[in-house]
């Protein structure tokens, strides 16, 4: 049976790459049905477009700002505050504002953490090579996708 538990603002599973994300409920917690984590992005951060083929994923702005590329022709500027809901297929992009961004992240079913683990591990140039990325993205239900907004 799950736990309850207090984490601390630094507190949690840490992922350290070109962004810092804070798994702070895990799948294990919840029996699978979410995962709550923070990610803290230095300006500028983009990640890789990309889609989650079964999960949601849920963008709760809590300080900084950032540029959210959703689907096709969606684009939204998120300040503290906005929140962003993502269902599976939809292919998106968080692009960090000048002074970064903070936000709070929900996935269901909570799987995620797992990919954040495996990505941590590679080496940076395995994670700058979008092959060996996507491969470990797919291992995890998540597609990247190429030429988004070309």
């Amino acid at each position: 049976m799950a736990q309850a538990k207090k984490i601390n603002p630094d507190g949690g599973n840490l992922y350290e790459r070109a962004n810092d994300m804070f798994v702070k409920v895990t799948a294990e917690d919840t029996s699978g049905a979410y995962e709550i984590c923070e990610e803290r992005c230095p300006a500028g951060f983009a990640s890789r477009p990309h889609m989650h083929v079964q999960n949601h994923e849920t963008f709760f702005v809590i300080e900084g700002s950032a540029t959210f590329l959703m689907g096709d022709n969606d684009t939204y500027e998120g300040k503290p505050g906005d929140l962003f809901h993502i269902p599976p297929g939809v292919p998106h992009q968080m692009i960090a504002g000048d002074d970064g961004v903070r936000v709070l992240m929900v996935y269901s079913p909570g799987e995620t953490e797992a990919m954040f683990k495996d990505m941590t591990a590679l080496t940076p140039e395995q994670r700058a090579d979008f092959e060996t990325g996507r491969e470990v993205a797919a291992r995890h239900n998540t597609v990247w996708v190429e030429n988004f907004r070309e």
